[in-house]
């Protein structure tokens, strides 16, 4: 197996074809920011936070990995598109050739990240007398 990076990723012409059609896809139903600038973005901040908070060089990888890969299920759909997109890594990451622990490990990050997972998680944590301020 592998150590897939994220320069291979960006590389690969699936994830490529991906999220330009994804792209497409959302700029018809409205919407504008998740272009390869919001995914850089996201990625690059992912791979800071944890450097700063002293994980381990590769767990911070993986991280970028996942922030770059988190809305590719937006070219099935913006609904559900973590779950989705989830699935799309996984089969991505399996060619690419990343050890199975690894891939969970983004396909978790990518498959909990959209909106309604997040007002369940405030809302379950909210109702613990946690705030999101």
């Amino acid at each position: 197996m592998a150590l897939v990076t994220l320069a291979e990723v960006k590389r690969d012409a699936e994830v490529e074809a991906l999220i330009t059609r994804g792209n497409e896809h959302l700029e018809t139903m409205g919407f504008a920011e998740y272009s390869h600038r919001h995914l850089n973005l996201v990625a690059s901040i992912s791979r800071n936070v944890l450097e700063r908070l002293g994980f381990p060089q590769r767990v911070a990888e993986l991280a970028a990995i996942a922030g770059y890969l988190h809305d590719i299920g937006n070219v099935v759909s913006r609904q559900d598109h973590g779950q989705s997109g989830a699935l799309l890594a996984y089969h991505i990451l399996t060619r690419l050739g990343m050890p199975a622990d690894e891939e969970a490990i983004i396909m978790v990050a990518c498959g909990n990240h959209d909106e309604e997972r997040d007002e369940a998680w405030l809302e379950r944590f909210s109702s613990r007398g946690i705030q999101n301020n």
